[in-house]
């Protein structure tokens, strides 16, 4: 029972060593593309802006809340965020030379990210 016992955590190791392989590739491909994304969410807000007129500026207030404290005794005051979204004027025309620019990055960065991505799968492959 005690050589059980001793082998159960070097048969669990392959599994182990396989999940932290999966958390490296997923971390990896996350980062190939981060970039684009970061791009493709700018493209889109700014794209909502031209076809909406104006702009939305958001800003992050803190303010408090009581609530219940986590030891269960009495309340206490809790830190807590809030985005207020206010309209903003913008200029169509800076905004479709943005809109451009956004576009031509994107382009240039696609093929690094897919570089990246084939790297990632060279690196762990499934």
């Amino acid at each position: 029972m005690t050589a059980a016992r001793q082998l159960l955590p070097l048969l669990a190791l392959p599994a182990l060593l396989g999940a932290c392989a999966e958390v490296g590739r997923d971390q990896c491909l996350r980062s190939a593309v981060a970039e684009v994304r970061t791009i493709d969410g700018l493209i889109a807000e700014t794209e909502a802006g031209v076809a909406r007129g104006y702009g939305i500026s958001r800003q992050t207030v803190p303010y408090l809340e009581r609530r219940r404290c986590s030891d269960g005794r009495g309340t206490c005051l809790y830190t807590e965020t809030e985005v207020i979204e206010t309209p903003k004027a913008i200029d169509p025309r800076s905004e479709s030379r943005k809109l451009a620019l956004l576009r031509a990055r994107r382009e240039a960065a696609l093929p690094r990210a897919l570089d990246h991505i084939a790297a990632c799968k060279a690196t762990w492959p499934q």
